[in-house]
């Protein structure tokens, strides 16, 4: 086998599971924005429970701006809590689990660069995991619009996020066992959120 056939392979996403639906992560994801109290001890519990993935992030945050560091720790806390909303089984994510994922996603960064106004459209054509879940974050980052209460993140310190919630996503993919009777989907088409309505395929 040739090394560009070796290093095209391994590029290529293991998308073993059935894809969970636009509707229900954004449901979920606007759920868990509107009472968060309700979710905090899961999602402390979680990140607790996924201390590698945890400390991941924890490692990355030292090189962001102010808050970014948290927010990005908190956002893959919702990851999390959207597997497990999920049901089925989550294995704890290897210290091997992360570097896999940070390789394959290494070699597509530049297929999303620059950071600029059409980074979401080009962070949605290359192939990942769980894509609906990773079009949360680049809605949730890039594209909705910021409430008076919250301040919106340098474009450059959101790419960092969007990052360590891909390689979060890409790990626990790898390491979910979905429930029997997932209503799931087999291929990926990107379903834009209304501006106005709030919900997705609108």
């Amino acid at each position: 086998m040739s090394v560009a056939l070796q290093a095209a392979i391994a590029l290529e996403p293991t998308l073993a599971n059935l894809l969970l639906t636009r509707e229900r992560v954004h449901a979920w994801s606007e759920g868990i924005g509107a009472e968060p109290d309700n979710h905090s001890s899961a999602i402390t519990r979680l990140l607790k429970d996924q201390r590698r993935l945890s400390r991941f992030v924890e490692e990355n945050a030292q090189s962001m701006q102010g808050v970014t560091g948290g927010v990005a720790m908190y956002l893959v806390g919702v990851i999390l809590r959207m597997f497990d909303l999920a049901g089925g089984r989550m294995r704890k994510v290897s210290w091997d689990d992360v570097r896999s994922a940070e390789r394959r996603i290494g070699g597509l960064v530049d297929q999303l660069l620059p950071v600029d106004d059409d980074l979401p459209t080009r962070a949605r054509q290359v192939a990942r995991a769980q894509p609906h879940i990773l079009d949360e974050a680049l809605y949730a980052l890039f594209i909705r619009d910021t409430k008076e209460e919250e301040q919106a993140l340098d474009a450059l310190e959101a790419f960092k996020v969007y990052m360590l919630m891909w390689v979060a996503t890409e790990a626990l993919d790898a390491n979910w066992q979905p429930p029997g009777d997932l209503q799931g989907e087999t291929s990926y088409t990107y379903t834009p959120i209304s501006e106005d309505t709030g919900a997705a395929g609108a």
